[in-house]
């Protein structure tokens, strides 16, 4: 069984989910959510929100812990770095423009299914120039790389990944379309910080085993693993608002109305949260301060008050990206990061916008 731990509250790659760091406001930290992509020799996509203000409807808040696994469109170029050649030190990537958060989609015109093909068909190259067909920011160009012998084979001084997996928390399902909303950011690549670019991905079964208490400066964790290789369904987008898709059956669970982000308040409210096994329990917390209502992202600040919450996990921990936050009976938003200098206090998301996203993501 191999263990995962989240992060996706600060940001990890990207999250809350076991992602990454910011360096926040105090400081502001991991996402609560843990994705490890592959590496091997080896963006941002974000739905629109439609238009026309449409009120929302009512859903399912979940606060299930559950496993993602994710391939990307393309194998993205996580880094760079210098070959030792008979002929001095080079790096062919950087020479022929390629740049950390490239994706590869083709090599000579054939197209790149994995970091292992990508290998391979690198080593058999015998040092001939491969034109690459490369997706930067929405833009599609072409570089062409010539390999260099180096330590033993061929080699062009780039790494690349093409898939991430980790732990986070399922926000809620939305009965009208059939949908689920999850983590409350982005699945991000750990070395660019880019939102990585779906082409497919599922919803798993896991289970959690054990949970990593954070400190200040020391963001703890949910511990889980891969429980099934049975599928709970399909994901349909990855975007900057969390991650969207289908699942094989509907949840059970009572609907809620969904907050409008102009009703969201300073005040008490309560967090959905999945610790162990036994599944999600409502704890207390209070949204502090209200930030930006327009913006995408990092709408409030969160505090966890309850105290049997905060002896459990000492607050907000990685893993905990998307446990969804009631107020008065109806759904707020959802937990996204934490701060590294309080554990106990994050970034939340409206559930509105991810609601949004989710009308509109495939």
């Amino acid at each position: 069984m191999r263990v995962f731990a989240l992060s996706v509250g600060a940001t990890a790659l990207c999250m809350l989910a076991s992602w990454s760091y910011l360096e926040p406001r105090p400081q502001e930290a991991l996402e609560a959510s843990v994705f490890n992509g592959s590496q091997g020799y080896q963006e941002t996509t974000s739905a629109a929100a439609p238009s026309g203000g449409e009120a929302p409807g009512q859903v399912v808040p979940l606060g299930s812990a559950f496993g993602i696994k994710l391939f990307t469109d393309g194998v993205i170029v996580a880094s760079l770095s210098d070959l030792y050649t008979a002929n001095g030190v080079c790096c062919p990537a950087a020479e022929a423009g390629l740049k950390p958060g490239d994706y590869l989609l083709e090599a000579d015109g054939m197209q790149i299914q994995s970091n292992a093909a990508l290998a391979s068909f690198i080593g058999q190259s015998q040092g001939q120039p491969i034109t690459f067909a490369v997706r930067r920011e929405g833009s599609t160009f072409e570089a062409q790389v010539e390999p260099v012998f180096s330590e033993g084979s061929f080699k062009t001084g780039m790494w690349v990944r093409d898939s991430a997996a980790g732990i986070g928390t399922l926000t809620f399902y939305d009965p009208g379309t059939g949908r689920f909303a999850g983590l409350g950011h982005g699945i991000c690549d750990m070395d660019t910080n880019g939102v990585m670019s779906l082409k497919s991905g599922e919803p798993a079964p896991i289970t959690l085993c054990g949970i990593v208490k954070g400190l200040p400066e020391e963001p703890g964790q949910l511990q889980g693993y891969f429980s099934s290789e049975e599928s709970l369904g399909r994901l349909l987008d990855n975007s900057e608002t969390g991650v969207y898709g289908t699942l094989n059956a509907p949840p059970q669970g009572e609907a809620v109305a969904i907050l409008p982000r102009e009703e969201v308040r300073e005040g008490p409210v309560q967090l959905l949260v999945s610790v162990d096994a036994s599944g999600p329990r409502l704890y207390e917390g209070e949204i502090t301060e209200l930030l930006d209502r327009e913006q995408r992202t990092k709408n409030f600040v969160v505090t966890v008050t309850d105290p049997e919450l905060l002896a459990a996990t000492g607050g907000i921990v990685q893993g905990m990206s998307g446990c969804p936050i009631l107020q008065e009976g109806k759904l707020a938003g959802a937990v996204t990061h934490v701060f590294t200098g309080d554990p106990a206090s994050g970034y939340g998301i409206f559930a509105h916008t991810m609601w949004e996203d989710l009308r509109a993501a495939g």
